[in-house]
């Protein structure tokens, strides 16, 4: 008898640990391309919110079938990530349809409140998608939409559609409602981005109707050789665009990244981004992706963050940034940070730049306020050579060499005035030549009450691009480019709303 007492207490503890590592390798999220995810979610009663048991729930595209419990619960498990229509169906009460984007770091939730059929009014046949056909690729930002009628036995009933898009970047959705006919075309979607639509069919009487899920992706960004920054959401965001006003949006709206500079050679762009409470160097490729923190021990400081500006070297290997009275190189991988330059007055280092050829770099310094501005050249070694801009009352920057480094171009407050907060009154636009000792005012048509700010030579170095705002903070500000090489006062509009230009090919 105690041998066989051993023996069960032996085949129970077995087969407990034969149940365990059942459970176990059946809770583990699938790898290797086939992880899935789960939609939880509740049915209730519209009006009065009693919870439903029963309730069908399937999902389009199909994954599985499952039953709401007493309670009104569900749980569709081992379900692959993407996009589906959750449907929910019940005798006697019209379906019920949710979106679910299945991702891998949680359950998505979804809840349905039925409405009670109305017996004496049918609602309308399931919208049909039709075009951009499930899965296109490469399709322009100008998309035409197109589905089939929905059917509706009730000759009385008007019906009306509503279009919702989706992408797979941000939670944003484009929702377009009230439509009466079977197409319709959206302008301005993203460069490479992938969308997910869906239409919708109501009679006005009952619940709407819904279609399949379909995807699509529009295709890769141009070139778009123009870098400006957009304010969105509270925070700045980077864009590139052309002269014929195509954009793409390389940074998201939910972190703030300002200031870019592209450097041709490694076709990589520099930008600033906060961090917590500091102001950090990171890197990106020209379409926005693989965006790389570069500095980390070291920030960048300055008396407005706003104000500051960095440098690439011409081959791209390493970039210069200020932090208060000091300029610091650091290679573009992040690594080697060195001291490159010391101020020894007490002004700060605000803004640097390194021309293409003849190894010149320019460096703007100035007080706590930002004032007493100072605008000079150094070598390599840090010695100081040729002076620009020196004891001149009010504000100054913006600055930038030609290719050859014999041209400094920059903006100055013409008015001398030295408001607190660095508040500029009349910011205009100058050339200084170095080999001929100098400076030309750009008259770039600027009103009364309008800054001209920002500015660096385009390309072929025969125009300016640069912002121009209202006097004051948070007025609105507009990119423009310039030709100086003509005798008129030109210029055109390359935003309607943006700022800190760069025009590098």
């Amino acid at each position: 008898m105690h041998n066989v007492m051993k023996i069960n207490n032996i085949y129970k503890y077995s087969l407990g640990v034969i149940l365990f590592l059942f459970i176990f390798s059946c809770s583990e999220d699938r790898i290797d391309g086939n992880q899935t995810g789960s939609i939880t979610g509740k049915v209730v009663k519209d009006q009065d919110n009693t919870p439903l048991e029963n309730v069908k729930i399937t999902t389009q595209p199909v994954s599985s079938t499952v039953f709401s419990d007493a309670g009104g619960n569900f749980t569709l498990s081992n379900v692959p990530l993407g996009s589906y229509s959750v449907q929910a169906d019940l005798d006697d009460f019209l379906s019920g349809f949710e979106p679910a984007n299945v991702i891998a770091d949680g359950p998505v939730n979804v809840v349905f409140e039925l409405l009670v059929s109305d017996q004496g009014n049918s609602p309308p046949t399931n919208p049909v998608l039709l075009t951009p056909e499930n899965n296109s690729t490469d399709l322009g930002t100008t998309v035409n939409f197109e589905w089939q009628s929905a059917i509706d036995t009730d000759e009385n009933d008007d019906i009306v559609y509503n279009l919702k898009i989706y992408n797979e970047t941000d939670s944003d959705v484009l929702d377009f409602e009230n439509i009466t006919d079977t197409i319709y075309t959206v302008e301005n979607l993203r460069f490479g981005t992938k969308y997910f639509w869906q239409v919708s069919a109501t009679d006005n009487v009952t619940s709407p109707v819904f279609s399949n899920l379909f995807n699509f992706e529009t295709t890769t960004s141009p070139q778009l050789d123009i870098l400006f920054v957009r304010e969105e959401n509270s925070n700045n965001v980077i864009y590139s665009t052309d002269q014929d006003g195509n954009e793409f949006r390389l940074t998201s709206p939910s972190v703030n990244s300002f200031r870019p500079r592209r450097n041709s050679i490694t076709s990589k762009i520099a930008f600033l981004r906060n961090v917590g409470g500091n102001v950090h160097l990171f890197t990106m490729n020209e379409d926005g992706s693989n965006q790389v923190q570069i500095t980390n021990s070291q920030p960048l400081q300055g008396f407005n963050f706003e104000e500051l500006d960095f440098t690439w070297s011409p081959q791209g290997d390493t970039l210069l940034y200020p932090a208060f009275g000091t300029l610091y190189q650091i290679s573009s991988n992040g690594t080697g940070l060195r001291v490159f330059f010391n101020l020894s007055d007490g002004n700060f280092v605000t803004e640097v730049d390194w021309s293409r050829f003849d190894d010149v770099i320019a460096v703007k310094t100035n007080n706590s306020e930002g004032y007493n501005a100072e605008i000079f050249t150094i070598d390599l070694d840090g010695n100081r050579l040729e002076t620009i801009l020196s004891g001149m009352p009010g504000g100054a920057g913006g600055l930038n060499l030609d290719v050859d480094g014999d041209r400094v171009l920059y903006y100055r407050d013409v008015s001398g005035t030295e408001l607190p907060n660095y508040a500029l009154q009349e910011a205009r636009l100058f050339i200084y030549e170095i080999s001929s000792m100098t400076t030309q005012a750009l008259l770039t048509s600027v009103t009364e009450g309008f800054l001209n700010i920002d500015p660096r030579f385009s390309p072929n170095e025969n125009n300016v691009i640069y912002t121009q705002k209202g006097r004051g903070f948070g007025e609105p500000s507009q990119v423009f480019t310039h030709d100086f090489t003509l005798t008129d006062q030109n210029f055109v509009v390359v935003t309607n709303d943006g700022k800190m230009p760069d025009w590098e090919n």
